[in-house]
Parts: structure tokens; sequence; C-alpha cells
């Protein structure tokens, strides 16, 4: 039975022998290992030469998601509403006109015994035109005008506040992804490395079982490394595409759309 010394030599000749193997290379044995496993959420995507873009323009595309163009819209809607009680005092004021103009006309008959029926006709023109103002002013009204003024310029620094806690919000979650994909991009590549290591001792202790050099539990052993190795590759890769797509989403900048068509 190899024991554990044995089995780290045994690793660290498999190491030299791969020597010449960069670190893409090491990557390309990982992702040939798992190639056919249903984890993998973006099998096109190179995550060896993934590059984010800055942290300023994924905040600046941030603005332009509907959750924060909603607020913004609220905020544009109470500035309205500000103008238009700073202008309530109009309320008090009427003014009415009005104008009319016509022809007139008239026919009369007229006879007597002595005289033959006669018509005479009349026609004139008239035009008429008032124009007045009144003054109604109610004492609420008028006692609340300034407070109807404050309360709608409160509700304006309200809802700029609201959209800047939710921007701040959605800032520190791109923030939390964006970290979070940078680390994962570092510890894909160690798990690449440990899982093309492991397939080669694999390899190697698979070649001294069929000589009867070991035996079945090392086998088994360097097996369970190996599957360990890839399966926590696996999961490192599915969390970075996932973590892709909702960075994209949230910011609205191409990410995953850039990476797969270069």
């Amino acid at each position: 039975m190899i024991t554990i010394a044995g089995f780290f030599l045994m690793l660290v000749s498999v190491l030299k022998a791969q020597a010449p193997m960069d670190s893409l290379a090491a990557t390309d044995i990982s992702q040939n290992q798992i190639a056919g496993s249903e984890a993998s959420l973006l099998e096109s995507v190179d995550y060896a030469n993934i590059k984010l873009p800055p942290l300023g323009t994924l905040f600046e595309n941030a603005k332009s998601t509907p959750s924060i163009e909603l607020l913004e819209k609220e905020r544009q809607l109470a500035q309205k509403l500000l103008s238009k009680e700073k202008m309530a005092f109009l309320s008090f004021f009427r003014v009415h006109g009005s104008y009319s103009y016509g022809n007139t006309s008239s026919t009369s008959t007229s006879t007597d015994v002595m005289t033959p029926i006669f018509s005479i006709a009349n026609g004139y023109e008239s035009s008429y035109w008032n124009v007045g103002a009144s003054v109604n002013v109610g004492l609420e009204s008028l006692w609340d005008l300034n407070g109807r003024v404050n309360r709608q310029r409160l509700a304006v620094e309200k809802a700029s506040v609201q959209k800047e806690v939710a921007f701040d919000e959605l800032k520190q979650q791109i923030a939390t992804i964006y970290v979070r994909i940078t680390n994962n991009l570092v510890a894909l590549k160690t798990a690449s490395e440990n899982a093309a290591a492991y397939r080669g001792a694999s390899l190697m202790i698979e070649q001294r079982f069929r000589n009867n050099q070991a035996t079945i539990q090392d086998l088994a052993d360097v097996r369970r490394f190996e599957n360990d190795a890839v399966q926590t590759y696996q999961s490192i890769q599915a969390q970075i595409s996932t973590d892709l797509v909702l960075l994209e989403i949230m910011t609205h900048t191409p990410i995953i759309t850039n990476i797969t068509t270069e």
C-alpha cells in the first residue's frame, strides 16, 4: 500500500513531468475532464481570459436599470408638483370674458281699407362683449399656502433620498458580486491546476495498478481525490457563471455577450 509520503512524492513527480504546461494548458486538461458535465452554465466562456469592466462603468450603467429609472421618474413627478404648488395662489383669481356678434332682421306687413298690403323689412348688426374678474380667497387655503409648498418640497427631497438609497444598495450588490468573481477567478485557476495534477496522478496510479505495483485501495484513494478536485472546479465555475449573468442583468452591461462572441 502506498503511504501518504509516497503518494505526495508520486504527485510531485507528476507535476514535474507536466512542468512545460502553463496554467492555460492545465485549465484545458481540467475542462476536458468535465466537458460533458451539465454543471457548467457557460461552456463557451474562456474563464482564463475573463476581463471585467471597471466598477465605475458598471455603476454608471446601473443607473439605467428599471428600478432606478422608476425612482427617478417619481422624483421628477414630485418636482413638477412642487412647481404647481408654488403657483397655487393663482387659484384665488377668476377671469372671465365673452363676445357675441350677429345680424338681426325683421319683416312687417301692413294694410287697411284704403291702403293696399305692403311690407317693411328691417335689419341691423349687433355685437356684445363682456370681460370681468373676481377674487375668491379661502382662508384655509390661504393659511396653508406655504405649508403645501414645504410639504411638496419635502416630498421631492424624500424621492431623491429614496433613489440614492436604492442606488447605493444596488452598488453594494454589484461590488459584492464583482469582488466574488475576481476572487473566484483566482480560485478557479488553482482548482484547475489541482484537477490536472490529480488527473495525472490518477493515470499514473492506474498504470501502476495494472502492473501490480499498487493496490485497488491506492487507486480508489487517488480517484476520490481527483473527483473532489473536479467537483471543486465545477462548483467555482458555476458560481462565476451565475455571478456574471447577474452582473450583466443588474448593470445592463454586455459582459457575457462580449466574452462569448470574442
